[in-house]
């Protein structure tokens, strides 16, 4: 067994060891799965006379050893413990259960409480403090930020330990309001007035900047400003709220002269509520812009850059997942946490949110291009509509278990054109597009030497795309399937037509008309493109790349080119 520090971020299930969290016994403990609550005791000032406090984030206790060690070397010494749990009992389950061993055993008041500003009364029940004294608590604790959080817990000491600090009431914190960055991004980066391009929302959570945490907030506004785009950040309490929702679409005023044209997103879960006949998407539609989620991923560099599926199932569902549900766009992770500084304190490391510029800069980018597109004429507007095909078989194409894909797609055509898009000789329906489509080449290996092409792409354009990659990625694609233009390329025409050319690398079978460019299987019908799904690569077993962790969206589309 291996015994490993406490780390930011908590603890994975794969992780090798156990992870011990490790403090000196205090009167009062406070657990909590928000860094933000920890981050603002941290700059906290409390009485001289106050009793020791240690606060631990509840992901970094997850293993059962770890939770009866932390009960026996600390919990079993307090007077109060103060349990925060967002997503209800099942979050914490057996650590709930030792808390409430200990304190039965030990006499020690117990307050259980939700981490958001949902009423919880199965979490609350399991405090053995009076109602009264765990709803005020909890009032504090909503209102969050340095004043509020240190009076709560003043407050409290003052109901159990019988202190005199006599703390003011919860001070009431806007759950919505605008975000003043100082310095303030000016246009173009320059300090002269200069009109914006346009402007670009930004949404993150109340309790960042109640915590003073928003080093990734600053940097996209500023690199939003780089652009000539204005940020108007603001910040929100939770976007579940109907009242919260309402003032979003006051302050961001949509379909206005001064109005936002796209939406950057950093706050996590979805919106829609599943629970009725359709999802509940008015925020949305009244704000009809578009939506990109931007991460702040809850786990450090470290880990993100060490796995192979990037970001932890954790990130992946409140942060991809569960915001697809809303429609929005997802973009990058473009912060990770890491340790800021050290609380001796509260025997615990400060943890906050770092920005990575490179993903900034690249969610900054897209901010830019979607701000332009939404202010091109829609005739203008150049839309691609891509088919599945998995398997490669133009058996496959457009497949979906129990869904007729072509026709839905000749729908969307047709909504398409109806919107106003330059759009034309639209097929009949499904059965005429796949025979359109299949007219031409695909990526059926059966008959691509026969097949017409409507499309390519030029070397020039392709090497002009792949040097703009990672050199690691590009150094994956290579090593893989060769070099573009190199030896081993496909190549056709004159001695040797069809006959299949072998390197070190890899094995193809000959099928593009020249060696300059490269065919892209599809139809183009005005300025709308209807295309087909780029195969996971060209190997003789096709099958062997379907679900190949290490072949990502950029390889899947470059290796479709590289012929």
């Amino acid at each position: 067994m291996h015994r490993l520090a406490a780390t930011p971020g908590g603890w994975t299930p794969d992780t090798e060891g156990v992870i011990f969290v490790e403090q000196t016994p205090a009167p009062l403990v406070l657990l909590t799965a928000a860094d933000t609550e920890i981050q603002s005791l941290a700059r906290a000032s409390f009485p001289e006379s106050f009793p020791g406090l240690r606060v631990a984030n509840l992901l970094q206790l997850q293993q059962q050893l770890a939770i009866d060690t932390y009960a026996d070397d600390v919990l079993r010494h307090a007077k109060i413990i103060v349990l925060r749990m967002l997503g209800g009992r099942a979050y914490w389950p057996y650590g709930l259960e030792v808390v409430r061993a200990v304190v039965a055993e030990t006499g020690a008041a117990l307050i259980v409480l939700p981490g958001d500003d949902r009423p919880a009364p199965d979490l609350i029940s399991h405090s053995t403090v009076p109602l009264t004294v765990a709803n005020q608590l909890w009032r504090y604790l909503n209102e969050g930020g340095v004043e509020n959080m240190a009076n709560g817990l003043l407050w409290v000491c003052d109901r159990i330990l019988h202190t005199q600090y006599n703390p003011p009431e919860p001070q009431e914190v806007p759950r919505v309001g605008m975000y003043a960055l100082t310095p303030s991004p000016s246009p173009w980066g320059r300090g002269e007035p200069e009109a914006p391009t346009a402007k670009i929302g930004l949404i993150f959570y109340r309790a960042h900047y109640l915590a003073g945490n928003t080093a990734p907030i600053d940097a996209l506004c500023h690199a939003l400003g780089r652009r000539g785009l204005e940020p108007v950040p603001l910040f929100v309490a939770s976007l579940q709220d109907p009242e919260v929702q309402a003032d979003l679409v006051n302050l961001l005023r949509p379909g206005s002269s001064e109005g936002i044209d796209v939406l950057l997103n950093t706050t996590s879960f979805s919106v829609a509520k599943l629970d009725g006949a359709k999802p509940n998407l008015a925020l949305w539609e009244a704000l009809d812009v578009p939506v990109l989620q931007v991460i702040l991923s809850g786990g450090t560099r470290e880990a993100w850059e060490s796995q192979s599926l990037g970001l932890s199932p954790r990130d992946i569902a409140m942060n991809v997942a569960l915001p697809e549900v809303d429609g929005r766009i997802i973009t990058r992770a473009v912060s990770f946490k890491a340790v800021s500084q050290r609380s001796e304190a509260l025997e615990t490391d400060v943890v906050t949110y770092e920005p990575m510029p490179d993903r900034v800069e690249f969610v900054a980018d897209l901010a830019a291009r979607w701000a332009k597109l939404r202010r091109t004429p829609v005739g203008d507007r150049r839309v691609a509509v891509i088919l599945a095909n998995y398997p490669n078989r133009d058996g496959r194409l457009a497949n979906g278990v129990g869904l007729d894909t072509p026709q839905s797609a000749i729908a969307v055509l047709h909504a398409l054109k109806a919107a106003g898009y330059t759009l034309s000789d639209i097929p009949t329906d499904g059965d005429e597009l796949i025979q359109r489509l299949t007219a031409g080449v695909t990526n059926d290996p059966e008959g691509q030497d026969f097949r017409q092409i409507h499309q390519a792409l030029s070397l020039a354009d392709y090497a002009e795309h792949f040097a703009t990659l990672p050199i690691a990625v590009q150094n994956g694609i290579t090593a893989r399937w060769g070099v573009a233009g190199g030896e081993g390329e496909r190549e056709r025409g004159g001695e040797g037509e069809g006959d299949e050319i072998q390197n070190s690398k890899f094995k193809i079978q000959s099928s593009i008309p020249h060696a300059s460019t490269f065919p892209i299987a599809g139809i183009q019908r005005g300025n709308v493109f209807i295309g087909i799904q780029p195969s996971r690569g060209y190997d003789l077993d096709p099958s062997l790349n379907y679900h190949s962790p290490d072949l990502e969206p950029t390889h899947d589309y470059l290796a479709f080119y590289q012929w």
